[in-house]
């Protein structure tokens, strides 16, 4: 029971950052046109790509699709669905930051772990709802067929409702927001401290 409660708390503390990020990083460009400082660097090749992307307003429509699945994880509404919709983005982000940039620039390895890191806890964490797609020998079945017993987690049960964040867990989360901080803040240059520019891909 209490490795239960602490899976819980553990993912929904990632979720709700995961949303957050989401979020901040979508409405950064969609109501304010923020972008990662690389779109602006004639040195950067991220930028000249993520440049690229803006002009034929592919960039955009990330965006949005980023701040519809950050609504969805931070409303607990279709998580499973929104993580995974959520992968390709991560992977791109990753591949930039650690491949592309980060020879370039070493702050950015944070950025891309950070990425990968936060999106895969998550996969892991809802990780029970993907099952069935990794049947081997699948058969074509409607959306609405059942997929048979065991093939999906059952609902919880009333009392997962009650449940709530104990104080040691929340000094974990309350620790691990400082290293996120304090990493975004000491890895970053002087003028990207100030929001911690690196919350943004």
């Amino acid at each position: 029971m209490r490795s239960k409660q602490f899976q819980w708390q553990l993912i929904t503390f990632f979720r709700i950052l995961f949303g957050f990020h989401l979020l901040y990083s979508a409405g950064a460009y969609v109501f304010f046109g923020w972008v990662p400082a690389a779109f602006h660097n004639p040195a950067s090749p991220a930028g000249h790509f993520m440049a690229e992307l803006d002009k034929i307003h592919l960039y955009g429509v990330v965006k949005y699709v980023e701040l519809v699945l950050g609504l969805l994880i931070i409303g607990n509404r279709l998580v499973p669905l929104a993580v995974a919709m959520e992968l390709p983005i991560t992977l791109m982000i990753a591949y930039l930051n650690l491949v592309i940039e980060g020879p370039l620039e070493p702050r950015h390895y944070y950025t891309g772990v950070q990425e990968l890191f936060i999106n895969g806890i998550l996969l892991l964490g809802y990780g029970a709802y993907y099952r069935s797609v990794l049947t081997v020998d699948a058969r074509p079945r409607w959306l609405g067929a059942p997929l048979g017993s065991g093939s999906m987690p059952t609902t919880e049960n009333a009392a997962a409702s009650s449940r709530r964040i104990t104080a040691p867990m929340w000094l974990v989360f309350l620790g691990f927001m400082v290293a996120v901080v304090a990493a975004s803040w000491f890895l970053g240059s002087a003028a990207r401290r100030l929001p911690p520019r690196d919350w943004l891909p």
